[in-house]
C-alpha cells in the first residue's frame, strides 16, 4: 500500500475491484456472496446499506488493511482466517486492503430478521461456529451444479440464519425506548441525505422515531457518532464535494444546493473540512481527505 493510498472518503473515486470469483444466493432471509478477490494494488470495500452486514473471512493473504467505521471500532485490524466482521445498518464503513487475495464470505442481513435492534460494530471478532458453517456453504455455492447441492446450501443457510438471530440478535430489552433502532438510523440517514436543502429541525427529526429531543440528541449521538447537527454539515459537505468534482455548477450554486444560507458561510465550513476552499477543491488533483476529527 503506498504512503498516499488512504481510506475512501465518500467523495474520491473507489479503487476497481479485482473479482476473480463470484457466487451468490438468496437463501431464506439472508442474501449470500462468496468472493475471491486479488488485492495486488490498494483495495477500496465500502459500506453504508440499509441492512446489516457480517462478512466472515475464509482465508487468502493480506498485508495491510486499515478500517474506519462512522460509529465503532477504527484503525488498522489485518483479518485471518476465520475473523468477523460486523457493519450495522446505516453505519459508513471504509476500509483499504492490500496483499496477494482474499476469501470471504458476506451476508446481508435485513434488519427486522433481528427484531430490528441495534446492533454493535466488530472487527476481528471469533465465533468458530459462524465459520465452520460458512465455509461449508461457501464449498456447496461454488460447487452447487445440482438440486441435492442446492438443498444442502439452503440447509445450512437456515441454520445460519437461526446462528445469525440467535448470537447477534436482541438481548435484553429496556422498557424504556432509549436506542434507535437499525430501521430508525436507515430512515433518519435517508430522510437528511434526501434533502440537503431543507432545514432540518431536531423536533422533526425527533418525530421521525417517536423520541423526545432530550433521548432523541443522546441517541443520536451513541447510533452515528456524530451529534444530528454534525451529521447534517457532514453530509451537506460531502455532498458538495462530489458536485463540485463532478459538475460545472458555480461554486455558489452548489452552496444552495447543498442547505447552505450564504457563500460565506458554505466556504468557512468545507476550507474547516477539507484544508481548502471550494474553488480551490475543485481543480486540486488530489481530494484531500479530511482529518478524522473533523466534522
Amino acid at each position: 500500500m503506498t504512503e498516499a493510498a488512504q481510506i475512501w472518503d465518500g467523495i474520491r473515486p473507489r479503487s476497481q475491484r479485482d473479482v476473480v470469483a463470484r457466487h451468490q444466493a438468496q437463501i431464506g432471509h439472508l442474501g449470500v456472496l462468496a468472493a475471491t478477490e486479488n488485492l495486488a494494488r490498494p483495495t477500496d470495500w465500502a459500506f453504508e446499506e440499509d441492512h446489516h452486514i457480517v462478512v466472515v473471512h475464509l482465508g487468502g493473504q493480506l498485508d495491510r488493511m486499515a478500517c474506519e467505521f462512522s460509529v465503532g471500532p477504527s484503525g488498522n485490524a489485518l483479518p485471518s482466517r476465520g475473523d468477523v466482521w460486523v457493519i450495522p445498518a446505516a453505519c459508513r464503513y471504509a476500509a483499504l486492503a492490500q496483499g496477494e487475495r482474499a476469501e470471504f464470505v458476506e451476508f446481508r442481513v435485513p434488519t427486522a430478521l433481528l427484531d430490528d435492534a441495534p446492533i454493535a460494530a466488530r472487527v476481528q471478532y471469533r465465533d468458530d461456529g459462524l465459520f465452520d458453517a460458512t465455509a461449508r456453504l461457501a464449498h456447496l455455492l461454488r460447487g452447487a451444479n445440482d438440486d441435492l447441492s442446492m438443498m444442502a446450501a439452503r440447509a445450512l443457510g437456515d441454520a445460519l440464519e437461526w446462528h445469525i438471530c440467535r448470537h447477534y440478535g436482541p438481548g435484553t430489552k429496556s422498557p424504556r425506548r432509549r436506542q434507535l433502532s437499525a430501521s430508525d438510523r436507515v430512515l433518519l440517514a435517508d430522510a437528511i441525505r434526501g434533502q440537503l436543502d431543507a432545514r432540518h429541525s431536531l423536533d422533526v427529526l425527533a418525530g421521525l422515531v417517536g423520541m423526545d429531543v432530550r433521548r432523541f440528541t443522546s441517541a443520536f449521538q451513541q447510533a452515528f457518532g456524530l451529534s444530528p447537527w454534525q451529521y447534517v454539515m457532514r453530509m451537506r459537505l460531502d455532498d458538495a464535494a462530489r458536485r463540485l468534482r463532478n459538475t460545472t455548477e458555480p461554486v455558489t450554486e452548489v452552496a444552495l444546493a447543498t442547505g447552505f444560507a450564504t457563500p460565506s458561510h458554505f466556504a468557512t465550513a468545507f476550507a474547516r473540512r477539507f484544508g481548502m476552499p471550494p474553488s480551490r477543491y475543485r481543480v486540486a488533483p488530489i481530494a484531500p481527505r479530511p482529518p478524522s476529527n473533523a466534522r
